[in-house]
């Protein structure tokens, strides 16, 4: 696997968020905040050390690929871990903490979709054109509804390497009804440290395919992302005094269905997995210091 990390200083971010603003020309797609305000933003995407936000968002070990081939850009921002497929053009996983003060701030949704001034389109990123009038949604891995501790952190969820092609039955209701479940966990036990992400398993072997095999939407602009043929979600509730913590994971067939929340119960009750099974399926060892030590708890 390959990392990808740097830790900037501010001016030096500035500078480079602006160099590569150049590049996209300022681009965003559905913006409710100015344009020195989303500068600033961008700027604050460099801000934060990897090895900082690896100890506070993914406390049991990062996901680490298995495949010494494979390439992933670790992209560390303040409020979450990214790991970012150049190859697909969309993130493969995403690690955050999240509090009960996290579910309890109380902020206007506000947006601004945008390309990711680290990954240049040639790097492997994406711009606006590439989810235009797909006939898809733009899919949080990390929900703006999780990033409400400040206007900063919600804002920078929309950008693009935190964002997954997503069928609108499927985003607008199973995932919805998915990220609601973890809130209310993390409303009930305090904090609870959350990892999303896609899984491509199209040929249904039980295995990653390729990722030049990895479809497209149809109508997709260029550059294009890829699909997934699977989205999953993991929550762990660290163990009090010495206890070994709660694992709960849930893996969803990507489907463009649209389930009422009585369905969704039930569909989420039989989505949870033992985390092996979504290691299989993605190649990678997902929160690795638990190895050895890993709980799942079937009920709700």
């Amino acid at each position: 696997m390959i990392r990808i990390l740097a830790r900037v200083s501010l001016i030096a971010a500035m500078a480079l968020t602006l160099s590569q603003g150049i590049a996209h020309g300022g681009e965003t797609c559905g913006c409710d905040v100015s344009p020195a305000t989303v500068r600033a933003y961008d700027a604050a995407l460099f801000e934060a050390d990897t090895a900082d936000a690896a100890r506070l968002h993914a406390p049991f070990g990062a996901p680490i690929a298995r495949d010494p081939r494979s390439r992933i850009i670790e992209l560390a921002q303040p409020h979450w871990l990214t790991g970012y497929d150049p190859e697909r053009r969309m993130p493969l996983w995403v690690a955050y903490r999240l509090t009960a003060s996290d579910v309890a701030a109380r902020r206007t949704r506000t947006q601004c979709f945008r390309p990711d001034p680290r990954v240049s389109v040639t790097e492997g990123g994406t711009r606006c054109v590439s989810y235009k009038n797909d006939g898809m949604d733009r899919g949080h891995m990390v929900p703006s509804a999780d990033m409400r501790r400040s206007a900063r952190a919600m804002v920078n969820t929309y950008v693009f390497t935190n964002i997954a092609h997503q069928y609108p039955g499927f985003n607008r209701t199973l995932w919805r009804d998915l990220e609601v479940r973890i809130r209310a966990m993390a409303r009930l036990r305090g904090t609870v440290y959350v990892l999303s992400g896609a899984v491509f398993d199209h040929d249904a072997d039980g295995r990653p395919d390729a990722p030049a095999t990895a479809p497209q939407p149809v109508k997709s602009g260029r550059p294009a992302a890829a699909v997934a043929s699977h989205f999953y979600k993991m929550a762990i509730v660290p163990g009090a005094d010495g206890e070994a913590p709660e694992i709960h994971a849930w893996l969803l067939g990507h489907e463009n269905i649209t389930t009422t929340r009585a369905q969704s119960r039930r569909m989420l009750a039989a989505a949870k997995v033992p985390l092996e099974v979504i290691e299989k399926m993605t190649d990678l060892d997902i929160a690795p210091a638990l190895n050895g030590v890993r709980l799942v708890r079937r009920e709700d």
